[in-house]
């Protein structure tokens, strides 16, 4: 009576054992099932971010070279004006001044040949214009593209200022300003050192020239405004990439948190197969 009761015991135990093993494969199974499902939200914030980060950073590598190309270019258009407007009066002085007034250069160049010059370098300086108004209406495609951005957007729809960045670039074209310029206009040194500053302001060529010139300031100005915005979107950037680098080694812990559960899954199904073999093999031993 006593060995059968002892052998009951056992086939208990293996049985208990056997369950336990059951239950702590299905538990484990169940955690991987939980894991897996945390994992796969983790990975679709995971690429948002990294979707976020190339943004960003193709954002940041657009504004800072059309940033560069603006100032680069308009100050050469700028540069371009200004030695027009020196160099024409300069010209007409050599052909309408006094021979006292002329440079030593051009006495030796006939009237023709000067006024000739005249006319290539007026349709130089219409050319550079007609040149800056095609640049402005290309930066206006480009700055769009740019204010298209979300976080731009973001930038500029909760922060003051950025007014040329913000404004129609037609406004700052040469257009038909110059047709009006006086080409042909002599002003005599004696007249041009008796004159005041604001008197020489209110002369019609400094007029069209200014009218033209400043707005070109004024869109030379936009390096600041980028430069602003480089900066709030660097810290954005910098903010994004520090938070993806910190889910990134939390996403890796749970990669490595489901493994783990996977191997105990799979240790405690074969010791479960195990215990049964051997729940088998003693319920045979048994009935021999």
């Amino acid at each position: 009576m006593r060995r059968e009761q002892k052998k009951n015991n056992k086939l208990v135990i293996i049985v208990v054992l056997a369950g336990i093993s059951t239950l702590l494969s299905f538990f484990f199974d169940q955690r991987v099932i939980q894991t897996e499902d945390n994992i796969r939200e983790l990975e679709v914030k995971l690429n948002d971010k990294r979707v976020n980060i190339s943004n960003l950073k193709a954002t940041i590598n657009s504004a800072n070279e059309l940033s560069y190309d603006i100032s680069k270019s308009i100050k050469y258009f700028r540069d371009r004006l200004d030695l027009f407007y020196q160099y024409n009066q300069h010209l007409n002085l050599q052909v309408y001044g006094t021979e006292e007034e002329k440079t030593e250069y051009f006495k030796n160049i006939n009237k023709e040949k000067l006024i000739k010059l005249k006319r290539d370098f007026k349709q130089n300086a219409e050319n550079i214009l007609k040149s800056y108004d095609f640049k402005l209406d290309e930066i206006k495609i480009l700055n769009q593209q740019i204010k298209e951005n979300k976080f731009v957007k973001e930038i500029l729809s909760n922060n003051e200022g950025y007014e040329i960045m913000k404004s129609d670039f037609d406004k700052f074209k040469a257009k038909n300003k110059f047709t009006k310029f006086p080409f042909d206009k002599y002003l005599s040194d004696k007249k041009l050192f008796q004159m005041t500053e604001e008197e020489f302001q209110n002369q019609e060529d400094y007029l069209i020239y200014s009218q033209i010139r400043n707005p070109m300031n004024e869109v030379v100005n936009i390096e600041e405004d980028y430069w602003s915005l480089l900066q709030r979107l660097k810290i954005k950037y910098n903010n994004y990439y520090i938070f993806f680098s910190e889910e990134l080694e939390y996403y890796a812990s749970q990669k490595n948190k489901n493994n783990l559960f996977i191997l105990f899954s799979i240790f405690f199904q074969i010791l479960s197969l195990t215990i049964l073999l051997f729940l088998f093999k003693e319920m045979i031993n048994q009935k021999k």
